[in-house]
């Protein structure tokens, strides 16, 4: 006696991958309608500025300029730049009062800008030293980054120095500290003091 012939067995495997892939679709369908409102809520008009403003280039890391955020009066701040007043060419004596240094002469020639800017020259000793001036301090008294370019004698690489305005043609000179080849001098404080008359 013979057993009757199996039926063919389904591969439901086929089955479950055609049921997945129907399901991802309307879903998929479904989603569409959803992400084209969320994105045309996003296009907002950009505001143009109110009159009175001003708007500003600045500077973008690629050298390309963006348009800054409109700023409103604007105007120099004082506090972060060289005062009017502390602008022209100064010169004077400088005693040193490290025992035994003696003194020197120096001319400042101080010119407009802001913090960190150059903002003039200075030479000493009727130019054995000259350099750049920066500004690190602004509003008055200013402090002056002094930076040697030009050197022939026993000239500070770096100095610092507090101008205060003391007269309409005098300024108060103190080096806050200076920063030589071998050592940096900074007390007595100040460790150099003067006056520099206007030319």
């Amino acid at each position: 006696m013979t057993a009757p012939p199996a039926e063919p067995k389904k591969d439901h495997r086929v089955q479950i991958i055609v049921a997945i892939i129907g399901a991802c679709a309307a879903v998929v369908t479904a989603l569409i309608p959803v992400v084209l409102m969320a994105n045309k809520s996003d296009d907002k008009p950009t505001p143009s500025p109110a009159p009175g403003t001003t708007t500003m280039a600045v500077p973008s890391p690629s050298g390309r300029s963006r348009t800054a955020e409109p700023v409103v009066g604007s105007s120099p701040d004082e506090s972060v730049s060289v005062p009017e007043d502390y602008q022209g060419t100064w010169s004077g004596r400088i005693d040193w009062m490290v025992p035994g240094w003696g003194s020197y002469n120096t001319t400042l020639t101080i010119t407009p800008g802001s913090l960190t800017a150059m903002v003039g020259q200075f030479t000493t000793n009727g130019g054995q030293c000259r350099g750049l001036l920066y500004l690190e301090s602004g509003g008055g008294p200013v402090v002056l980054r002094l930076s040697t370019t030009y050197n022939v004698g026993s000239c500070s690489v770096l100095a610092d120095v507090k101008l205060t305005l003391s007269g309409d043609d005098e300024l108060d000179y103190e080096l806050v500290g200076a920063q030589f080849a071998n050592m940096i001098v900074n007390q007595p404080s100040p460790p150099a003091r003067g006056a520099l008359r206007r030319e």
